[in-house]
């Protein structure tokens, strides 16, 4: 599992960071949980039943999945709570969505930390 800023795509890689800047702005401190991801890690996460798709823009580099910093303080990646209804998870989205990502907490199985590269429509920096 890769966290670097430096293995996503070049095009979606300024937006990746704007997302965490707009966070830190807004008074919330974020920790990246993935950013690229090779298609046997896809595969695992399908069998775990944490992805859902054959093929994720992580192993294109045109996807990240962040959390709140203070969520993964408590223990990593397990100690994460994706409870939707707790707000900071509508503000994250918020800004993401602001910048013209696409963002997984609007998907009908939400993943709340994830946001990718838009498929049409040019995101604003």
């Amino acid at each position: 599992m890769d966290r670097s800023l430096d293995s996503l795509d070049p095009k979606f890689k300024p937006l990746a960071i704007h997302l965490l800047a707009r966070c830190v702005e807004a008074g919330i401190a974020v920790m990246i949980v993935n950013t690229r991801r090779t298609a046997e890690e896809q595969r695992e996460n399908l069998l775990k039943g944490v992805s859902w798709v054959q093929h994720s823009k992580h192993e294109d580099g045109l996807a990240i999945d962040i959390a709140p910093y203070e969520y993964w303080q408590r223990g990593g990646k397990k100690s994460i709570s994706w409870d939707a209804s707790d707000p900071v998870w509508g503000q994250i989205g918020a800004i993401g969505e602001h910048l013209g990502l696409t963002w997984g907490g609007r998907w009908k199985i939400k993943d709340l930390g994830h946001f990718e590269m838009p498929e049409a429509k040019q995101p604003r920096v």
